[in-house]
This record gives C-alpha cells, sequence and structure tokens, in this order.
C-alpha cells in the first residue's frame, strides 16, 4: 500500500499571487518548508540501453528514524495500468534492483540501481515496468518482546521504469504527442500509438467531459492502441495532454474527432 508520508514528485515552483506588499515580504521570510517522509525526486525513470551500468534512483529519508528498504521489478497489469500485483516470480523480470535490501539512515539517502539482466526485450519499443520499494521503519531496541502493542507499517511506492533500446531517444514524449491518432467504436475512444514509446495521459477530455484517473492510467503501448469509455454528451473534439520523461505535461493538443 502507499501512504501519504511518502512524497514522490518533482521539485515544483510554486507561484504565489501576493495580494499586498507587505504579504509578500513577510512570506518571503518564510522558510520553505521540506516535505517529512521518504522522498524521490522524481516520478518516471528513463532507462536507455546505452547505459552499460544500468541508471541510478535515490532514496531521501527526511525522518529521524531509519528504515530498511527492500527494492524490486514487476510487471505493469495492462488492464489497469497499475502494479500487477498477481505475479509470484514468473515471468522472470529483464531488469534487476541492486542493491535489493539496505537500510537507509535517519536524515540518509540511498542509491539503488535499475540494470539489465540477461532477459530479452524488444529491440525495436520501449518496454515499461514498475520498481517497488518497500520501507519497513526501524523498531525500538529495547522493545525486545514485541508487547508494546505497537502497530508496525510498511510502506510501499511505485514508480515506472522505462527501458529505451538503442535508436530510441532520450527525451521524445513531447515531440511525439502529435503522432497520436483517435476514433470513436460506438461508446469507445479508441487512442491509436505509431510510435516506439509508451504513452501516458495526463489529461484526456473529449468534449466538454475529462476522463477520470482511473481511465488516464491506462497508457497506450508502442505501435498499438488503447481503448477508453467515452463520456455521454458532446464528443465532436478531443485534447490531451501527455506525462513527459520529467513527470512534466506536454502542450495541449487538439483534434475534431
Amino acid at each position: 500500500m502507499s501512504l501519504s508520508s511518502f512524497v514522490f514528485s518533482p521539485l515544483v515552483a510554486l507561484a504565489l499571487c501576493m495580494l499586498t506588499a507587505n504579504f509578500s515580504l513577510v512570506l518571503a521570510r518564510m522558510p520553505a518548508v521540506e516535505p517529512a517522509g521518504i522522498t524521490f525526486y522524481v516520478l518516471r525513470v528513463v532507462y536507455p540501453e546505452g547505459e552499460k551500468k544500468g541508471v541510478t534512483l535515490t532514496a531521501y529519508n527526511k525522518t529521524s528514524g531509519p528504515f530498511l528498504m527492500q527494492s524490486w521489478i514487476r510487471p505493469v497489469e495492462m488492464a489497469t495500468g497499475n502494479v500487477d500485483l498477481t505475479t509470484t516470480g514468473l515471468p522472470t523480470m529483464p531488469l534487476i534492483v541492486t542493491p535489493p535490501l539496505a537500510r537507509l539512515e535517519a536524515k540518509g539517502e540511498l542509491t539503488l540501481r535499475i540494470r539489465r539482466n540477461g532477459e530479452p526485450l524488444p529491440a525495436d519499443r520501449e518496454s515499461v515496468f514498475f520498481i517497488s520499494m518497500k520501507a519497513i521503519p526501524a523498531q525500538d531496541p529495547s522493545d525486545k518482546t514485541g508487547q508494546t502493542g505497537t502497530m508496525v507499517l510498511t510502506l510501499v511506492n511505485n514508480l515506472k521504469v522505462f527501458y529505451r533500446p538503442q535508436g530510441l531517444a532520450r527525451r521524445a514524449v513531447a515531440d511525439v504527442a502529435t503522432q497520436l491518432r483517435f476514433r470513436r467504436e460506438g461508446n469507445r475512444l479508441i487512442a491509436s500509438n505509431p510510435t516506439p514509446y509508451w504513452l501516458t495521459f495526463s489529461r484526456l477530455i473529449v468534449g466538454e467531459h475529462a476522463l477520470d484517473k482511473e481511465q488516464l492510467r491506462l497508457m497506450v503501448p508502442p505501435k498499438g492502441q488503447q481503448s477508453y469509455v467515452l463520456p455521454a454528451g458532446n464528443s465532436a473534439s478531443v485534447a490531451w495532454q501527455l506525462i513527459d520523461e520529467d513527470g512534466w505535461d506536454t502542450p495541449v493538443e487538439e483534434r475534431p474527432l
């Protein structure tokens, strides 16, 4: 499960509209608040094939206590776009995480490395996985009997990992957003993706109706298509934005439907 004490977002600059100059001065003097918890300053990981030693991901512990971190690669459940929780070790994942188990000290950081193993991957398109990171808080060493009645919660966060084979650009999502094509089939919206990249919508609006977060989790596969439920009402046009490599929204695109 994922809990709110985990903070998983890029550092975002907040533009504050001040009502008065004095109010602005007071806010300027206030120190920036660093969020507590275990923080990753990325929303996704892009792994180019050219990185022969793999890519790294750093966890920052903003709390006053240590954690035991367990990390591993999981597949995506294509029917929902979420982590596939039904897998029991098969098929073998083509990526591994090291160290798979490590201690993350209080106010410290831990660098994880994601790299290939010998399992094959497509050479003409991107592949997508999740890296799951379970944080187990340290228990009070004075409690040797376990009879204090304290409940220990394990926190799990999942980040997408996109593996890009040789020949695919390191940054491409914003450039290929215009290549998406849409059509209606009954009460379904079909999004076709001719590119070799997995594409994820941050917004998808049909007519005047925005699709909900559950539908937006459904990625459009490379050189494939995805189906979405069409909202009731006018659907003469479709507008969309994608999530780029840094977790930002691409510019708005709009087409007649």
